[in-house]
């Protein structure tokens, strides 16, 4: 009887291991989905940017402003999917979005002031600039949606 213990246990052993990348994959899961999501609405921002930079003859500040509030709208819906954090009354829905909102507008700025350096003072092209300013806007946001909009240590 032994025997057959132990061979149970081997098989569960053997089939229930996880290769390594599952078990990154599962320690990182909200932080790898956030990174695709960002990829994609960093796609939009590429696009919105780069359409307005256009229009408005190589205006910079009004293409990321425009390009910041589309790709800021989007990203509030798919990262309360991300951080697994949909409030349930009314009240901690407005919160979560002032919240929410006051990250964004207090990161405009510094994503402006960013942009601008990259411009002016290293003198990078607009969009190389952009790509530069959004992978440092990237940690920024992820960090504050996390411990300020999104946290999951409270009552939602």
């Amino acid at each position: 009887m032994n025997i057959f213990k132990k061979e149970k246990n081997i098989f569960k052993k053997i089939f229930k291991k996880r290769s390594k990348l599952e078990k990154f994959y599962d320690k990182n899961e909200e932080f790898i989905k956030y990174c695709f999501v960002s990829l994609v609405c960093t796609g939009i921002l590429y696009l919105v940017f780069f359409i307005v930079d256009l229009i408005t003859d190589g205006n910079y500040l009004v293409a990321n402003l425009f390009s910041y509030v589309i790709s800021f709208s989007v990203l509030y819906v798919w990262d309360q999917s991300i951080f697994k954090a949909r409030p349930i009354t009314k009240r901690r829905k407005l919160q979560q979005l002032t919240n929410f909102i006051i990250v964004r507008v207090i990161g405009f700025p510094l994503d402006s002031l960013v942009l601008s350096i990259l411009i002016n003072d290293f003198e990078i092209g607009n969009m190389k600039a952009k790509i530069l300013g959004s992978l440092i806007m990237f940690m920024y946001n992820y960090v504050t949606n996390k411990l300020f909009v999104f946290r999951k240590n409270r009552l939602i």
